[in-house]
Order: structure tokens, then sequence, then C-alpha cells
């Protein structure tokens, strides 16, 4: 009897070794220490927003989601935690271990951030087959929510003097008049640019140099930088205060809404340009926009034209703008123009006329307040409507009336403000011209169909 208990004894004690070790290896072999230090919650996605569930997760290998239990500490403020999920998943090894595949557990927590801040969140408690492990949580950037936020256009000066002095937005930027301010319009918070358009403003020329490429990065590729949308030119002509030309920009925001969005309102103050001559017309404020320099003077070629004949079909067409329809001057210059071998322009708009149009509309129209007054129901439409169908005509004779015209001495119209441009057209002197706009020492003019810039100097105004 005693034998057998001796041998029991022995046995027993191997076999709790025995027992012991294997467990050992086994909890070993699914996980250590070692092998979960280097582990961190990392979020699923690139760029994390405000009010919407952002993921986080960690993959462990050799363990199955029934031995896994998790538990979540206090968060900071400001972040509320959401769910939590659990899955098999099949983990890729390093070549170092052999490359291949291994079973193990995605473990995936959801949260949701109120505000956007970075955030360090406390390490997330884990319970491995009865072991205790804390695996900490990568610390993120937390962004305002595309589907909440407005898009944002911005401006950048190619001038380096206005980009350095532009961070004081109350105080007007010094620059001079004639000057080229180059300026780039950028965007942001948008998933694309539908459109963009500009009020011309007055006193200066204004022009799109060159348009960007708008990339649409999308909701899931969110991205904090400005973008290049188009670049502008502007020159403003005149002296005093102005304000950087009005650009707008139709643009997509994240949640599919379509919005307008003006760029930043910059106050200028323009000077006289120091090279610019010192005499200058009181009657013309824009004489420097197109200043000529003395060599482009010289080289100019001087058009032969006979100064007698012009100025004597200038004052025909002024005295026909005083004289009433079908009269001795408008014969006249029939046959001046015909001299010149000018084709007739249409009758030039009279005055007297206007203003004989508009005395018969008030008659017509105390005519009609007399019968309404008597009751007469007749007569009171039959002289408004004579007095509506007169106001109507008197509207349009009158805007010709207003219409700025002169007399064109001759030589090229350009298209842009320059002299000696190739693409430039020869008008005959003695020709009218439709003025549309008076820049500096440039008329923008409109001869038949063509429109194109002529000197001031070169015409004589139709009063």
């Amino acid at each position: 009897m005693e034998k057998p208990a001796k041998r029991f004894r022995k046995n027993i004690a191997g076999l709790l070794i025995l027992f012991f070790l294997s467990a050992g290896t086994t909890l070993s072999a699914k996980v250590s220490w070692a092998y979960l230090w280097g582990m961190r919650f990392r979020p699923t996605q690139d760029t994390l927003f405000t009010e919407d569930d952002n993921s986080f997760f960690v993959e462990i290998e050799n363990v199955t989601p029934d031995s896994v239990q998790i538990s979540v500490n206090s968060l900071p403020p400001n972040v509320s935690f959401v769910s939590q999920k659990k899955e098999t998943v099949l983990i890729p090894r390093d070549e170092s271990q052999g490359g291949g595949y291994a079973h193990g557990t995605r473990i995936i927590l959801w949260m949701r951030f109120a505000k956007t801040g970075n955030y360090r969140i406390k390490p997330i408690d884990l319970t491995i087959d009865g072991g205790f492990y804390q695996i900490p949580v990568e610390s993120v950037e937390i962004f305002q929510n595309p589907r909440f936020i407005h898009p944002e256009v911005n401006v950048v000066f190619q001038n380096q003097n206005l980009e350095s002095s532009k961070t004081n937005r109350k105080k007007p930027l010094k620059i001079n008049a004639g000057e080229h301010i180059v300026f780039t319009v950028t965007a942001r918070y948008m998933e694309s640019v539908q459109n963009i358009f500009w009020n011309i403003p007055e006193n200066s020329i204004f022009k799109k140099v060159r348009d960007h490429e708008f990339k649409s990065t999308g909701e899931k590729n969110f991205v904090t930088q400005f973008q290049s949308v188009a670049t502008f030119d502007w020159q403003p002509l005149s002296e005093g205060d102005n304000v950087l030309p009005e650009v707008f920009i139709t643009a997509t925001s994240y949640d599919g809404s379509m919005e307008d969005i003006q760029c930043p309102v910059y106050s200028f103050k323009v000077e006289k340009a120091q090279e610019l001559m010192s005499e200058t017309k009181d009657e013309n404020p824009f004489v420097y926009a197109f200043h000529e320099s003395e060599k482009v003077a010289g080289d100019r070629k001087a058009v032969e034209v006979k100064p007698q004949e012009v100025l004597a079909l200038y004052e025909l067409h002024r005295k026909e703008r005083r004289s009433f329809f079908f009269s001795k001057v408008t014969a006249e210059r029939k046959k001046a123009e015909m001299t010149l071998g000018l084709p007739y322009d249409y009758h030039e708009p009279s005055i007297l006329m206007l203003n004989l149009l508009c005395l018969i509309a008030c008659i017509f129209l105390g005519l009609m307040v007399m019968f309404l007054v008597f009751r007469r129901k007749t007569w009171t439409a039959i002289f408004a409507s004579f007095f509506i169908l007169l106001s109507v005509f008197v509207g349009i004779y009158g805007v010709r009336v207003k219409a700025s015209r002169g007399v064109f001495t001759g030589g090229e119209m350009s298209p842009i403000p320059e002299y000696n441009m190739l693409t430039s057209v020869t008008i005959q002197p003695g020709s009218v011209v439709s003025i549309i706009r008076i820049a500096g020492e440039w008329m923008y003019v409109r001869h038949n169909d063509t429109y194109g810039w002529i000197p001031s100097s070169s015409v004589c105004i139709i009063k």
C-alpha cells in the first residue's frame, strides 16, 4: 500500500506541473505584454469630424471575440461613447513572422465629439482570458463637420507690398493710380465650384488672368487648406477711396446646397502716381490712366485728316440737335458727309423736339385729369391712352438724346487702350461714334457693330 501511494503523489505532482505549464504556454501563445505593448486604438479614417460617429479599432492575434471583455474609462469633456463591436478577422503577418495570416479579433469603438480640437483619450481596459490589459488610444484632432460648415473664400495678393500689409482690414491699403493689382481668389470647405462672377468696377480696368483647377476632395478626403480658384488683374484709374472689385463664387457645400460667397472686401486709398505729368486736364479725372511715354508718343504715326472739314461737320451735328426734324441743317450735314465719302448717319435727335413732346404729354395728362373730374369715361380713356403711348415714345427718344456721341477725327480703333496694335481697325475721319466709357486719355466706343478704344483727344463730343 505504501508504494502505490508514493507513486500517486509523485504522479499527481507531475500532472499539476504539466497542467500549469500547458495553461501558461497556451495563454502566452495567445497574447502577451510584449505583443500588446505596441498596440494602439487607431482611427479608421484620416479625418475625424464633430457630430459624427468616429470609429477606432485594434486587432489582436490568436484571440477569440468571446474571450475579450471591454471597459471604456471616463472620457474627456465633449466626448461620448456610442457603441462597440467585436469580430473575427484574418490579420496579415509580417515577413519576419513567416508571412501569411493569423486568426484574431478586431475590436471597434465608436465615439462622438461635440466640439473641434485636439483630444487625448484614456487607455481602454481589456480583459483577455482573465488577463487585464490597457490599450492606449491615439491622440486625434477633430474638425468641424463638413455637413454643418459653410464654404469660405479668401484673397491672396501677388503684390508683395499688399500681402504684407493686409492684416489690418480696417486700415485702407495705399496704391498708385494705374498700378496693376494682381490677386488670387482661394476657397475651402466646399465640394465644388459651380461658377465665379464679379461686378465690373467703375473707373478701372478689370480682367480675369487665369482659371485654376479646383480639386474636389469630398467629405472622405476633407482638407482644411485653401485652394486657388481664379487670378484677376485690377487697375484703378482714378484717385480717391476705392474698394477691391466684388468677386462672388457659387459653390456646392458638403451638404449638397448651393451658396454664393463674396470675397473679403479690402479698402484702398488710390494716390496719384509720382511719375505722371504734373499738368492734367481738370475736366478729365482719368488723364493718367494710360500715360504714354515720350518714346511711344514720338513713334506714333499721325493720322492725316482735314481738321476744318471735321470741325464743320461737328458744328452741323450740334446745330441739328437744336433744330426740328427735316431742317436745312440736316440737308447740309448730309451733303457734307457725301463730300467726305461718309455713309449717311441717322438723324441727330433734336432737343427741341424732345421738349415739344414733353409739353404735349403734359397737355394730354391735364386733359385726362379734367375729363376724369367731369366723369367723362370715354374721353378719359382716350387721353389716358394718348398719354401712355406718348410717354413711352418720350422715354425712348430721351434715351437717344442723352446718349453720348462724338465726331471722330479719324485713326485706328484698338481692342485695348494701347497704340500700334496689330489688330486695330481704321475709322474714316468724320465718322460718328457712340461713347460707352471714358478712361483717362482713351474712350471705349462703338462704331457700327465694332467696339474698341480710341484716343479721347480725337473725339469732338456732340452736345
